[in-house]
């Protein structure tokens, strides 16, 4: 059924000077036919009007769809003769500025929601949604639309610069953002410092760059705009300064292991064993990574003594320069932690299993269909593994239960990282077991009292945002001796000017950050397949076209 007259107007685009015609409905499509209702229009080359016709065709446009059907718009064109001498041109085509532009056979409403739904989605997939909601296309034609962006000329004041990976460990690009608008302003499909300060020259309003501790953008500011004040993000200098305690911590790996051990252990007798224990796969295996790691490390110390150097070392048996670092500073081989894995959901019922076990319930089904009602939602074989711990010595344990439960003042092997991290840690976010840890830690490794009372020295150096304060920071942490944390302040004298402003000002590479994060997702979802240019015009801010989608809508 046809649609009254006063509504059918509504299926021509808006500001289109149109005059609808007719509307064939048909079982999966609609078509419309409209003409102009101007009696003359404008030579394009003298822009003179004229209503001379000189003939008629029909133009067949995509619209947007209605009701998940296609939608074809056939608008009658007509053909106008230039009344003017002087004009090169005889006839002209009367323009449809508000409909689609030359030489299209789509209209530009149609055009805007591809883009739209491309820039969202990309091209497979934007081609996939567009087809569900009746708007035939390819994936090509998405891509097409997506690149086609005329981006206008911005003159950002404030800008922050990052790297993201193209592929982690081998190649970067940099990203560029409007600290004030809080939106991309560019992409760069490297992270030089001749392709940022290429960059910086073309936008000469640039005042003050954001940027983390990288020397690459460093040396492009200081190219490409000598006259910006460059801020060192503080994030990045805590972050540098954590790690400068954790290489630190790396060469106190003894005193890490005994600072995980009990306080107080008591004496268990000692039992002669005469067959070794049985182990597991996973134990065997275990057991043949750690022997691979330490063959590994003694030949990395073999081929230190010999003089190598790190990187030689790295390519000669095929591992990072980190790995190679790591292991010569350790002074002894690097133990892996064990995985922590969270305890069981039923240990949340088991004081109430416990008792109902004493009222004299017994039967493991019983007992799971009763903590069922309260919430529990795992199965029945964790709580017969529970309940089986209540017997009494003399009754016989559940076969998974027969070894003795762990030690519980046991603590798990602190790694360097986590020590310096939780040394960098504000005390205020700490909790009762992490504060006993630092207590212990700080007994067996006096060092470690030090690092923490620096950190967080640092820490509120940049909080009161007091800049007299870095200097005296600055010789207290290098009077320590230690190579790690004087290599941190050679530094911070170098890149003083950005440190000093990081102090002063408000300005951070926060939300550069979350754009990098956004960046990420889009890169993902392309699967690799796409091109720099699609990635550039997916990541880079939205530009509508003049069309209206949601007025311009049927």
């Amino acid at each position: 059924m046809a649609p009254p007259l006063s509504r059918r107007q509504e299926y021509l685009p808006p500001k289109s000077h149109l005059r609808l015609l007719s509307v064939d409905f048909q079982q999966d499509a609609v078509t419309v036919r409209a003409a102009s209702d101007s009696d003359s229009a404008c030579c394009a080359s003298c822009q003179q009007p004229s209503s001379v016709v000189h003939s008629r065709y029909w133009r067949v446009l995509r619209d947007l769809p209605v009701q998940a059907k296609s939608v074809k718009l056939h608008v009658e064109v007509r053909r106008f003769r230039c009344r003017n001498e002087d004009c090169r041109r005889q006839t002209f085509v009367e323009p449809l500025a508000s409909v689609t532009v030359k030489r299209s056979q789509q209209t530009l409403r149609f055009s805007e929601t591809v883009r739209m739904v491309g820039y969202a989605l990309g091209g497979e997939a934007g081609c996939r949604l567009a087809r569900r909601l009746g708007i035939p296309t390819s994936p090509d034609t998405v891509l097409r639309r997506v690149n086609k962006r005329d981006a206008p000329a911005s003159t950002p004041k404030f800008i922050g610069v990052d790297d993201w990976a193209w592929r982690k460990g081998h190649r970067y690009g940099s990203i560029l953002v409007d600290l004030e608008a809080r939106q991309p302003i560019d992409l760069l499909a490297d992270r030089s410092a001749d392709s940022f300060a290429c960059w910086l020259k073309k936008h000469p309003t640039v005042q003050l760059i954001s940027r983390d501790r990288a020397e690459a953008y460093a040396d492009g500011a200081r190219k490409g705009a000598p006259e910006a004040t460059q801020v060192a993000d503080r994030f990045h200098l805590l972050c540098n300064l954590t790690s400068a305690v954790e290489r630190v911590l790396e060469t106190k790996r003894p005193e890490l292991s005994k600072a995980c051990e009990p306080e107080q252990v008591e004496a268990r007798p000692t039992v002669a064993v005469e067959t070794p224990p049985r182990l597991s796969v996973a134990q065997k295996r275990s057991a043949q990574s750690r022997e691979r790691r330490l063959d590994l490390y003694n030949q990395v110390l073999e081929l230190h003594k010999q003089g190598m150097t790190d990187r030689a070392i790295g390519s000669a048996l095929h591992i990072g320069r980190k790995t190679v670092r790591r292991f010569l500073r350790a002074g002894q081989f690097p133990e892996r932690a064990k995985p922590r894995r969270p305890a069981p959901r039923v240990n949340k019922f088991r004081d109430y299993l416990q008792q109902r076990w004493q009222e004299g319930c017994h039967n493991a089904t019983t007992l799971w269909h009763e903590i069922q009602t309260q919430g529990y939602v795992g199965g029945r074989s964790m709580v017969a593994i529970l309940v089986s711990t209540f017997r009494t010595p003399g009754t016989k344990y559940h076969r998974q239960n027969t070894s003795p439960p762990a030690s519980t003042s046991k603590r798990k092997l602190l790694s360097p990282r986590q020590a310096a991290m939780l040394l960098a840690r504000s005390p205020e976010k700490l909790d009762e077991g992490e504060k006993q840890l630092i207590s212990h830690l700080e007994k067996v490794c006096p060092t470690t009292g030090l690092l923490r009372e620096l950190v967080r020295s640092f820490a509120e150096v940049l909080r009161q945002k007091e800049k007299l304060a870095l200097q005296p920071w600055i010789d207290r942490a290098i009077d320590l001796g230690l190579p790690a944390i004087k290599s941190f302040c050679d530094g911070l004298i170098r890149d003083r000017a950005a440190v000093t402003s990081a102090i002063s000002l408000n300005w951070s590479n926060g939300q550069v950050e979350g754009q990098v994060h956004r960046l990420k997702l889009i890169k993902r979802q392309m699967y690799g397949r796409a091109s720099f240019n699609l990635l550039r015009a997916r990541v880079l801010p939205f530009i509508p076209a003049g069309c209206q989608l949601v007025e311009g809508s049927p």
